[in-house]
């Protein structure tokens, strides 16, 4: 059912673009001459063609000329839609739009380009840009991106000040005095639109000094305003949703000298990167207390948002051409990651001692340092040979924060076994080869290897070693057959293992972490193109991939990937174009976990219990482009279908001593989108035409839906309301373009 004022709006919209229609043919008509004699003889030369007429049907591509989309928009909704879900980074509000302006001006020698989209409206974007051929190129963008999270979000928190989200003080002391309940009060929840907006403002510049030397710069400031969804917790029977403050800048400015000629080049530059948040205390009421107490929990909760930080990186990098027709580039940098901010103490609670901290502020700095080296040679005319060399080195030089008393969710002040904190670091370097032969013309046959070592602190393993074969095959350059496909093994080590380490924490000792566990994968893709008429095509492509870890206990134990693509291209004559493709993607991984206490449970198998997670995904993307087919007219029309499920199956091991598992339901997920665009061209300089967009999203989220999340108060948490929910939305843009 659609919202009447919605339909008003609409018919608005239809009323403007008819007008505009009947206007812009108006003023052809009454500016086309009548039409020349009829030819009395053969020879006579053909009468010309009204003038309108001709340069209408002569129209240019919009999207190669200059032009301005004027217009009205408007989007319905069928009851219950989210509607913030099917906009999301777009702004589909009702009203006059200024929807796309596109202007070049070029000399000999330059090039000026300005371009405006949704002007006005949260999705807005600017660009402007100058060329003097061979001396200065400069660009200036400001784009605005939304983030639109819900339209009918709710909270029993309301914003005093930034950064901090209180409760009436009467609900606080009823629910502590038990005259009331959670529920009881869930009416008083304050409705709100939860939306983020970031603003890019970014300025390059490229300015040739001399024939040798060029300077360039960029400097990018993007802001973030508004509020997210946030957690917060008195305990697992207390968990609070926030929808927490987000007030942030980020600067980043890049500056370069090069110099470069025929022998090569030499690049010097400065990277850096300030962040800023001006919410970094988050303090929120607790829903259940209005005064603290040392084992029910405290009147309020507090955490840290983002700090303040900073990074400053100089670079180097050059290339030499060398003999035998081989190159050498050569890149390093040197940067520093660092922050100061104030420290929170460890608890809010006024009702425990206060725990000192070891320093006031983070005092948090690393040295970060990357290495480059290629080389690449072809000695002969058939081989080419690429060898390549990476290093990666962060150095966390931050002192050890010492930790001898911590407090647990604010009731409890508890020893800190480990004492203070670890500070982790990186090191990963990488060696690549890489061989070409070409046996015949048009086809390639590749081998490659790859070496990566990685040291780290404080992780299970001290280092891992993976190794890498790569074979691959390209047939290209023929003017009806591509071919390509590409094998790869590899077998990943660890090294270092201390199995009491994990013992000390609680864990199980074959416990492995999925990104630095052994692990030894397979992978196949291909891609082939086949076109046995210039007009007509034929793609697939398939992607086959195995990963196992056979020695690992608990965690990850392997992961499938399958990918199978199918497509069809056809191009009857210049203006018609036909394209449909289908994809079929599948991941599937198990894990392994036990279910125990310390004790005589810790080393029990029956215990254990599997995770074997499967995702399925089927898109269909089908499109049909008509231009000038019919005179004067434009037609594309675009269809995009998605299907995915992910399911979630535990197994316990036969002899099992655990309760039977209730299995949970299929997540799933459907998008349908279609797209259809006329533009109809009245005279050369000017046309009218519309857009229809019609999506419809279901999905059914036994965690995250309506069904389950059903108001703001929940058994053991506290909600905004924030969930998935489909939608059914209809959009229609009419618009007048004028074209120069």
């Amino acid at each position: 059912m659609l919202r009447q004022s919605t339909l008003v709006t609409l018919s608005t919209c239809f009323t403007a673009t008819a007008a505009l229609t009947v206007f812009a043919a108006s003023s052809w008509a009454q500016a086309t001459p009548p039409a020349a004699p009829a030819a009395t003889t053969a020879q006579a030369a053909p009468a010309a063609a009204p003038q309108g007429a001709a340069d209408a049907s002569a129209a240019p591509d919009i999207t190669k000329v200059n032009y301005v989309d004027v217009g009205v928009r408007g989007t319905s909704f069928s009851d219950g839609s989210d509607e913030a879900r099917y906009q999301r980074y777009r702004d589909l509000r009702n009203g006059l739009t200024l929807d796309a302006f596109r202007m070049t001006n070029d000399s000999s020698t330059r090039r000026f380009t300005l371009a405006v989209d949704h002007a006005g409206y949260r999705d807005q974007r600017y660009f402007a840009s100058v060329d003097r051929f061979g001396k200065l190129k400069a660009s200036f963008e400001w784009n605005q991106i939304p983030l639109f999270f819900s339209q009918d979000t709710q909270s029993l928190h309301v914003s005093a000040s930034p950064g901090l989200l209180l409760i009436d003080d009467a609900i606080q002391s009823g629910i502590q005095s038990q005259q009331t309940t959670l529920a009881g009060v869930e009416g008083f929840a304050v409705p709100f639109e939860m939306r983020l907006k970031r603003n890019i403002a970014n300025f390059r510049l490229s300015y040739a000094a001399t024939d040798h030397v060029d300077i360039s710069l960029n400097v990018r400031n993007t802001t973030k305003e508004g509020s997210q969804p946030w957690a917060g917790t008195f305990g697992f029977s207390n968990a609070v949703e926030l929808a927490a403050p987000v007030d942030t800048r980020t600067t980043d400015v890049g500056a370069a000298l090069e110099w470069a000629d025929p022998r090569g080049s030499v690049r010097v530059g400065y990277d850096g990167s300030f962040f800023s948040n001006n919410i970094d205390t988050l303090v929120w009421d607790n829903p259940l207390r209005i005064t603290d107490s040392p084992t029910a929990g405290p009147v309020q909760g507090r955490m840290p948002l983002w700090p303040d930080s900073t990074m400053n990186t100089g670079s180097v990098m050059g290339t030499l051409n060398l003999p035998k027709r081989s190159r050498a580039t050569a890149y390093v940098s040197l940067g520093n990651q660092s922050q100061d901010a104030t420290l929170v103490p460890f608890t809010i609670n006024s009702a425990l001692p206060s725990v000192a901290l070891d320093r006031p502020t983070a005092d948090v700095s690393a040295i970060v340092t990357a290495q480059y080296y290629t080389f690449t040679s072809r000695p002969a005319d058939k081989v080419t040979f690429l060898a390549r060399y990476r290093s990666y080195d962060y150095d966390n030089q931050t002192a050890v924060f010492h930790v001898g008393q911590t407090v647990s969710y604010d009731t409890s002040v508890a020893t800190f076994e480990k004492g203070g904190t670890s500070p982790y670091s990186l090191n990963r370097k990488t060696f690549d080869a890489e061989v070409s032969y070409t046996p015949v013309s048009h086809t390639a046959l590749r081998a490659g290897y790859t070496l990566e070592k990685m040291g780290q602190t404080f992780r299970q393993f001290d280092s891992t070693t993976e190794h890498t074969l790569r074979l691959s095959a390209d047939l290209t350059g023929t003017n009806w057959l591509t071919l390509r496909g590409v094998y790869e093994h590899a077998k990943r080590t660890g090294e270092g293992l201390d199995d009491q380490v994990l013992d000390d924490i609680g864990e199980q000792v074959s416990l492995r972490q999925f990104d630095i566990s052994d692990r030894v994968a397979d992978r196949f893709s291909g891609i082939v193109f086949v076109m046995p008429l210039p007009s007509l095509s034929f793609n697939g492509s398939a992607t086959v991939g195995d990963d196992d870890r056979d020695e690992t206990g608990f965690g990850v134990l392997n992961g499938k990937v399958r990918s199978y693509g199918v497509g069809v291209d056809f191009v009857p004559r210049d203006q018609i174009s036909l394209g449909l493709s289908y994809v079929y993607d599948k991941y599937a991984t198990l894990q392994r976990s036990r279910q125990a206490n310390p004790g005589v449970q810790f080393e029990d198998p029956t215990r254990d219990w599997t995770t074997d997670a499967r995702e399925r995904a089927d898109t269909v993307t089908g499109g049909v482009d008509l231009i000038k087919l019919l005179p004067r007219t434009d037609i594309r029309f675009q269809y995009d279908y998605s299907d995915a499920e992910s399911l979630y199956v535990y197994g316990l091991t036969p002899d099992t001593t655990l309760p039977p598992v209730q299995q949970l339901p299929a997540v799933t997920n459907r998008l349908q989108r279609a797209t259809f665009d006329v533009r109809y061209y009245l005279t050369r300089h000017t046309a009218v035409g519309g857009m229809y967009w019609y999506d419809s999203y279901r999905v059914n989220n036994f965690a995250e839906g309506a069904e389950t999340l059903d108001g703001v108060v929940q058994p053991s948490f506290l909600t905004i309301g924030y969930t998935h929910r489909p939608y059914t939305a209809n959009s229609f843009v009419g618009r007048f373009s004028y074209i120069w």
